[in-house]
């Protein structure tokens, strides 16, 4: 029914109005806090080869713009944004567009990851369709749309590390609708591609259920979920719905997620190297990507 498949976008909207500041921020402000995104991080500080650390405020991963207020567009502006890379699909963006509501909008380019109508996002309508599924049924959707990534998402990520590579597209936000998905995928693309440890990626990787509070987001849906089968009576089962573990993986991330990418990479091109080599990103440009990205010592914000 069109009032659940609904649920998800109507709760993560609600969610910008009652999700306060994140408590605990480092010195070079890893989370950057805008009042219409729950999940706006800089990738930067994290060591990368040779002991070199990633620079700050120069790559952006984030959540969708599309309810981001104009404070939030000159507080990106004032940190000299200049491209925006979107990876939702053609529906998603028309749905919900960015309108850049400042007087320096930046490059905004649309890779889409996916289509609405492809097989995994309708297995996963039909998913919520349900009045009850499990946190099994839901993890193995997500980690579904993980193999979904690898497999049709190269041309997308080919066109993306083609702007990361150049310089003067810098800084770059890169997002999707979440920020946790198809920009999380992003961002441990860059990571691997400057050397950086596995283990870093994955608490960069893992950081998103921290930042965006995705235990408290599965509480809302389940407790929305529940409220609906009430009024709807009967035909549901009064009252009932999945518990709030069966929403967490669709709005948090687990290990198994991006252990799910790296295997399908390595079984479809025999390993992540080969895999940065198919979206544009040789030895070469993997060293001149970490000698511009990356600083011998902890970079300031704004280096």
């Amino acid at each position: 029914m069109k009032s659940k498949t609904c649920l998800i976008a109507i709760v993560i909207g609600m969610w910008v109005l009652v999700n306060p500041a994140f408590p605990d921020e480092s010195d070079y402000e890893r989370v950057i806090h805008l009042k219409g995104t729950q999940n706006t991080r800089d990738i930067g500080g994290y060591e990368a080869a040779d002991g070199r650390t990633v620079r700050w405020r120069k790559i952006i991963r984030s959540d969708n713009l599309s309810r981001a207020t104009a404070e939030d567009f000159q507080k990106l502006e004032a940190m000299g944004l200049r491209t925006v890379i979107d990876l939702r699909t053609t529906k998603e963006t028309t749905r919900d567009p960015t309108v850049w509501l400042g007087d320096n909008p930046p490059e905004i380019y649309h890779f889409p990851i996916g289509r609405s109508d492809g097989e995994w996002f309708k297995a996963q309508r039909k998913l919520l369709n349900r009045n009850r599924f499990t946190e099994k049924q839901m993890l193995e959707h997500m980690m579904n749309g993980y193999r979904m990534v690898a497999e049709v998402g190269t041309p997308s990520y080919t066109s993306l590390m083609e702007l990361v590579l150049d310089e003067s597209n810098w800084p770059i936000l890169i997002h999707c609708a979440a920020g946790k998905d198809r920009a999380g995928i992003a961002t441990v693309l860059i990571l691997e591609a400057m050397g950086v440890d596995r283990e870093t990626i994955r608490e960069d990787f893992m950081l998103t259920n921290e930042v965006s509070r995705a235990e408290e987001k599965a509480t809302i849906l389940s407790k929305q979920r529940r409220n609906y089968s009430a009024r709807v009576g009967s035909r549901m089962g009064s009252g009932k719905g999945p518990p709030p573990s069966a929403f967490f993986p669709l709005v948090g991330v687990t290990p198994e997620m991006l252990d799910t990418f790296y295997t399908s990479v390595d079984e479809q091109y025999g390993s992540f190297d080969a895999y940065l080599e198919e979206i544009g990103v040789d030895q070469l440009s993997r060293s001149t990507l970490s000698d511009s990205l990356t600083s011998n010592q902890n970079a300031m914000m704004g280096e």
